[in-house]
């Protein structure tokens, strides 16, 4: 079912489930912002943990000409921190998208939602990695251009796979 879109001055059709992924993403962004909050409540020093993390950025040479910037020390508590955020944000994301099920929501907002779950869950793997030393800085932020590839790769197989033309 379609309706008038009246922020496009009322010429503009909009699908009911687009709308819903609206709801969809409205839930999700502000449970975004609650856990931010709640994990400030949580943790009191985690402000001075990233303050000092920025600040402890250098330009770090990576091969030949090739620099980046690391952190100069480690930041256990941080990573902790951000590891456990990305798990339950992303068990956050597998209940939107058990909403989204529910109210038979578009296919397009269900892949973006199953993209999500897969990078926030394996983005808490490898900042867990990090925090225990597994993997370096670079390998980090390397996982993490993998995962959004991947994300990417998901959320668009899905689309393709699902792709129904009109007749």
């Amino acid at each position: 079912m379609s309706i008038l879109n009246p922020s496009r001055g009322g010429d503009v059709l909009v699908s009911r489930r687009y709308r819903e992924d609206d709801h969809a993403g409205g839930i999700s962004f502000g449970i975004f912002l609650i856990l931010i909050a709640a994990f400030y409540i949580a943790n009191p020093n985690l402000l001075s943990e990233v303050t000092q993390f920025i600040r402890d950025f250098k330009l770090v040479q990576i091969s030949g000409n090739f620099s980046w910037l690391e952190p100069s020390g480690d930041h256990p508590v941080l990573y902790n921190a951000a590891a456990e955020f990305c798990y339950i944000f992303g068990l956050v994301q597998v209940g939107v998208l058990a909403l989204m099920f529910a109210w038979r929501s578009s296919i397009r907002g269900k892949a973006r939602t199953f993209s999500d779950v897969i990078f926030w869950l394996s983005g808490g793997y490898a900042l867990g990695m990090l925090s225990s030393g597994k993997i370096a800085w670079i390998s980090f932020v390397g996982a993490l251009i993998i995962l959004l590839g991947l994300s990417i790769v998901i959320r668009s197989s899905i689309l393709l796979f699902t792709f129904r033309p009109r007749s």
